[in-house]
């Protein structure tokens, strides 16, 4: 009861301060974007163009939509939420609400599992909505392009912000800044981009999830590397998020 007390709470708090409606913006509009420029960019570029110029384009197709989609939601989608939840514990420690939260028995797991929750939900919402807006345009578009093979590039996709997500909740935990939890995040993928240059990281590496996502499409199957990168993104968000829930029983609140 406590529980889902508190993520109603949580809920009205981002819908109170736009978050809710500011990522529900820029997800429609990667949704939108992503199957239009793979529609019109290649006619836009020709009007453009002097006439003494040539640009031989290929025709586009269901895969340069996609090939948007994945693009916008790392480039764009990605960091506008991890920018938008980074002080997802900042005002309570600022504010001192947590002592209160506290002392008036809510336990400390409850809130920090209801924050969790409500992170994950939102980037599910938003991920999904934006996935569905795009699907329905490539296919109004491109109707000739197939269907199979859309739902694991996109699950590795969603699998890979689920996990930045984690980290981003558990640096929360670790530092009141509201700004350390988004460094902390920028610096895992940093840190992933130079591990995938050595081969035995690159084939057990979670970025596998963003970066091959056009490959597994064309290919409509995956491999064995990228199991391990599933293996290996679920085994992190798992212990983040119990390490993180295990720290904030044990953190100072002030």
């Amino acid at each position: 009861m406590r529980y889902a007390a508190f993520i109603r709470k949580e809920l009205k708090e981002q819908l109170r301060n736009y978050k809710f409606f500011i990522t529900g913006i820029v997800f429609a509009f990667i949704g939108l974007l992503s199957p239009l420029s793979a529609r019109f960019l290649p006619e836009l570029l020709e009007n453009l163009v002097d006439d003494n110029v040539t640009i031989i384009l290929a025709e586009p197709t269901h895969i340069d939509s996609w090939m948007q989609f994945f693009s916008n939601i790392n480039q764009i989608g990605l960091v506008v939420f991890v920018l938008l939840f980074s002080p997802v514990l900042a005002k309570e420690y600022s504010q001192g609400t947590l002592v209160h939260m506290v002392t008036k028995g809510l336990p400390r797991t409850t809130i920090y599992m209801a924050k969790l929750t409500v992170l994950l939900l939102t980037w599910t919402a938003a991920y999904w909505f934006s996935y569905t807006v795009t699907l329905g345009y490539t296919l109004l578009y491109f109707p000739e392009g197939p269907l199979d093979g859309l739902i694991l590039p996109a699950v590795s996709l969603y699998t890979f912000g689920l996990m930045l997500a984690s980290v981003l909740m558990g640096a929360a935990v670790l530092f009141k800044s509201s700004y350390a939890p988004l460094l902390a995040v920028a610096g895992l993928v940093g840190l992933l981009f130079i591990g995938n240059l050595f081969p035995l990281f690159q084939e057990w590496s979670p970025l596998q999830l963003a970066t091959r996502n056009v490959e597994i499409l064309i290919l409509a199957e995956g491999d064995a590397s990228l199991v391990r990168a599933f293996i290996l993104a679920s085994l992190l968000i798992l212990v983040v998020s119990l390490s993180g829930a295990a720290l904030f029983k044990r953190k100072p609140l002030q």
